[in-house]
């Protein structure tokens, strides 16, 4: 089991189900599902996203401080971070080649050979969209 999973169960003092913690984090908002919430209990899941993170820390008793410590990510809070101010130059390509840049360095320190496969389809998905509206040119071949 995973230092996340037993953080989770640890914090989840009033023995909620999977159900129960999933349609609380959905009444505050969130996206997560039952499915989700289950295999972040058993200690069954990849790397985990910020939102699955924050909707954890908002319905059980932990700070989310922790854990990002328990899923091994910085356990300061980035939710806030902000480009600098000369960003506002940028174009809106140049936006999303700089969001993909961040996406990327992310992907490469997490060492999830499951979470870089998942990311992989979606860029391979997401390709073909994007070249067609002209926002990025077509992969190469090799």
């Amino acid at each position: 089991m995973s230092a996340l999973s037993e953080l989770l169960r640890s914090a989840n003092t009033q023995g909620l189900s999977a159900r129960a913690i999933a349609k609380l984090a959905r009444e505050a908002g969130f996206t997560l599902n039952h499915d989700t919430a289950a295999r972040y209990l058993r200690g069954d899941h990849g790397r985990p996203d910020e939102d699955t993170l924050i909707a954890f820390a908002t319905v059980l008793p932990v700070k989310l401080a922790e854990l990002r410590r328990a899923a091994e990510l910085p356990a300061e809070d980035t939710s806030e971070y902000r480009p600098p101010p000369e960003s506002a130059r940028l174009s809106r390509r140049q936006r999303r080649a700089v969001d993909e840049i961040i996406r990327a360095m992310l992907e490469s320190r997490s060492g999830s050979e499951l979470d870089r496969r998942r990311e992989h389809r979606r860029a391979a998905e997401a390709a073909p969209e994007a070249a067609r509206r002209g926002d990025v040119e077509p992969p190469s071949p090799h």
